[in-house]
């Protein structure tokens, strides 16, 4: 959450000239409401479930798809992720620093239910929940990619070019 995957990917697909899809705006389309308020009226689990069933289309399309951070905690997430990679996908984790994430997420918020407590946590608090997620992802998130950018310090257009570079020398 606030790595920036949405915008690089949006940048990517330009690049690659692919199609992009946004597997969150691809669900909240396809269960007519905001992954927010799905999460507050079903739950977690039901929509874990929804992502999976869509990521597991997804994976098929020649496009550049751009993953919710929570997707790799799911082991049977990890194992459609590691088929497409030996399917000739790639798969990016874009690592931030938790200070990072924290500022990005604060300038938005009520959009991440599993961070923003509600809308109340101020920077301290938001920071604290990163860093407690990150502890619980950070190895799904390696274990399911097969190239890592470190963002802190790029634009989003370095990181997307980066990525495109990869991109290019696998095909």
């Amino acid at each position: 959450m606030g790595s920036g995957k949405s915008a690089v990917a949006r940048h990517l697909a330009r690049g690659l000239n692919l199609r992009l899809i946004d597997l969150d705006a691809h669900i909240e389309a396809k269960i007519g409401a905001s992954i927010a308020d799905f999460f507050a009226s079903s739950g977690e689990e039901a929509f874990r479930a929804i992502e999976t069933e869509t990521l597991r289309g997804l994976c098929e399309e020649n496009a550049v798809v751009s993953l919710g951070g929570g997707v790799p905690t799911r082991e049977i997430n990890r194992q459609i992720l590691q088929n497409a990679i030996h399917n000739g996908a790639l798969v990016v984790y874009l690592q931030t620093a938790p200070a990072t994430l924290a500022a990005r997420i604060r300038r938005s918020p009520g959009k991440r239910p599993l961070i923003d407590g509600e809308g109340e946590l101020d920077f301290e608090a938001t920071l604290r929940r990163v860093e407690e997620l990150m502890a619980q992802r950070e190895g799904f998130y390696r274990e399911c990619a097969n190239f890592v950018v470190e963002t802190d310090r790029l634009s989003i257009g370095q990181v997307a070019d980066a990525i495109e570079n990869e991109w290019k020398k696998r095909q």
